[in-house]
């Protein structure tokens, strides 16, 4: 795992802390980094976060208050696994752009039966045990098939917040994006951008 930075209320709260000390000891530049946090941090990926918490950290250190930024504790820090560098679009995900954005064609039937097969037979050792056992993948859909809809169970609740919600704890979310980035993994080179949850009241997701 990679710390990046504090989440956003720690963060502003050091931001405050260091204003605070900036506004007795004049100095250059005369107050801390903004912190990324708000729109800030919605619209920055993981590289531009840790980037501007490196450049608090320098500030703080130059200024003689180190341990403002060095007491804050792992638990309220932010951690992903791999760091995204892409461009942030409207919507939270990557934007693309027209100097890099390839226009994917439509599987084939055929092809989509053979990635829904896939799927299906390898679901758990794609999604992991505990989603295998509460989902279970039932049709591609969308103009483009790049909508996966699956059947979940009711009764399960996913670690990222809920089958129609995502949590409001950043770190809660990546395991969403994790499992997308599975089934994306699985199927190669068709992705889907979109995954609906089609909620059931079967205990027994799995054939």
């Amino acid at each position: 795992m990679n710390r990046i930075c504090p989440n956003p209320i720690p963060w502003e709260q050091a931001y405050k802390r260091l204003t605070k000390y900036a506004e007795s000891r004049p100095s250059v530049p005369p107050s801390p980094p903004k912190p990324l946090i708000l729109a800030g941090w919605a619209y920055s990926n993981d590289n531009e976060k840790a980037q501007r918490w490196q450049e608090t950290v320098a500030w703080a250190n130059a200024r003689a208050c180190p341990e403002i930024v060095s007491e804050i504790p792992d638990a309220d820090y932010y951690f992903v696994d791999s760091l995204s560098a892409y461009t942030i679009g409207p919507l939270g995900g990557p934007m693309y752009q027209e100097w890099n954005f390839e226009t994917k064609a439509k599987p084939t039937p055929r092809e989509l039966d053979e990635h829904l097969r896939t799927l299906s037979s390898k679901w758990s050792e794609i999604v992991g045990n505990e989603l295998g056992r509460a989902t279970r993948p039932l049709r591609f859909g969308g103009q483009k098939s790049r909508r996966l809809l699956i059947s979940a169970n009711a009764n399960t609740c996913p670690t990222w917040g809920g089958w129609s919600y995502l949590s409001n704890d950043e770190s809660e979310r990546r395991a969403f994006t994790r499992f997308r980035a599975a089934i994306n993994k699985a199927i190669v080179p068709h992705e889907v951008d979109h995954v609906d949850f089609i909620i059931s009241e079967t205990d027994e997701q799995q054939a």
